[in-house]
């Protein structure tokens, strides 16, 4: 009776495989089945049947010697041991069905192998003897190496888990950078142009005024007219830094007017392609205009082109600009820091960015942005 305790241990193990519990009413009930049919399924037979091998130990649990009623009861044990495999079959092949593909690959070798040997005992059982006896004693020997590679690949699925949780964290971490950097820079350029520009150009009124009252020719209106011209420029160099920090026309009136007043200050003549559309997502807008800008800054820093082109479409799910020229070439995304800055950017919103820049033969950077990730209001 004791030598079935190894199905029902085997058959414990296998069903509450990986974590060691069990965790449903179900896998229970099955559990507490194994160890009733194991090793007494056939206990009954013992009750009535005799041996007919002279040399075979004595039968203590015999009543009486009734082979007709051992035979149905032996029957009766192998149909027990059928109907506990169905069942634990159809559990495992629901079980099976219901997890990922990585728990999957957890479960095959622990399922194929447990089912297996469950079968060939259960045919043995059902009166095949040795025939199937010893392939379920092979089998048997190799569940405890079906468990290992079952453990190794729940191990190595848990590491996966854990390292995409991570990735997912840096991704969501860098795009959170990337926000606060831009919601940074609009709060600057808002400060910028409601403070110290608005006073500038209060003051500049006031020294027109005073101009106006100075006397013609007179030093003290010569003094005014430097002043004026000084403060201009004083003007016209915070509005740059505001524009460059983060311009207001993108936050008031979108991507595309921005990337015009873009190509109207920069050096070289740019042609535009940049049909009007609805409005981006902000980090979407911010990442394609700055990748822009800095292509048109490179244009006048280094290439020596006489014309350059900003492309911006539209497509399913995703925004793209690419900003061409026909400059010297030559640029190399790993020697500036503006290139790798973009980069950096553009990813933290799962975007690409590419330069192609073989030498002579012109320059172009083209990103291209996701937008089904973002609303509106992120």
């Amino acid at each position: 009776m004791t030598g079935g305790l190894w199905g029902s241990l085997f058959l414990h193990i296998g069903l509450s495989f990986p974590t060691g519990r069990l965790w449903e009413r179900r896998d229970r009930v099955l559990v507490i089945a194994g160890y009733v049919i194991f090793p007494l399924a056939f206990v009954p037979a013992l009750l009535f049947g005799a041996s007919d091998d002279a040399d075979a130990p004595r039968n203590v649990l015999l009543i009486a010697d009734e082979p007709g009623l051992a035979s149905v009861l032996t029957a009766l044990g192998a149909a027990s041991y059928a109907v506990l495999f169905a069942f634990v079959a159809r559990r495992a092949l629901r079980r099976w069905r219901a997890t990922g593909p990585f728990e999957r690959m957890q479960l095959t070798p622990v399922y194929v192998f447990s089912l297996l040997t469950f079968l060939l005992v259960t045919i043995a059982q059902a009166g095949a003897g040795d025939a199937a006896f010893w392939p379920a004693f092979i089998s048997t020997a190799l569940m405890p190496f079906a468990y290992l590679a079952g453990l190794l690949r729940s191990h190595v699925t848990h590491l996966d888990h854990e390292l995409q949780e991570h990735i997912d964290e840096l991704r969501a971490s860098r795009a959170r950078v990337v926000e606060a950097a831009d919601t940074a820079r609009r709060r600057i350029e808002r400060d910028l142009h409601d403070g110290a520009q608005s006073r500038l150009v209060a003051l500049a009124l006031t020294l027109r005024s005073a101009r106006l009252k100075a006397d013609p020719g007179s030093e003290v209106a010569d003094l005014l007219d430097r002043s004026i011209a000084e403060l201009q420029t004083s003007l016209k160099e915070l509005r740059d830094l505001a524009r460059g920090i983060h311009p207001a026309v993108l936050t008031e009136r979108g991507l595309e007017p921005a990337l015009e007043s873009l190509a109207g200050r920069a050096p070289v003549p740019v042609t535009l392609n940049v049909p009007r559309g609805d409005r981006l997502p902000e980090p979407v807008e911010s990442a394609a205009y700055f990748v822009a800008s800095e292509a048109l800054a490179n244009v006048a820093k280094y290439s020596r082109a006489s014309q350059a082109t900003v492309t911006l479409a539209r497509g399913a799910g995703h925004v793209t600009v690419e900003v061409a020229d026909d400059g010297v070439g030559g640029a190399d995304a790993g020697r500036g820091s503006g290139l790798r800055g973009l980069e950096d950017r553009v990813a933290a919103l799962d975007g690409t960015l590419e330069l192609e820049s073989p030498p002579g033969r012109g320059t172009r950077l083209r990103a291209q942005i996701p937008v089904r990730r973002f609303r509106r209001d992120d």
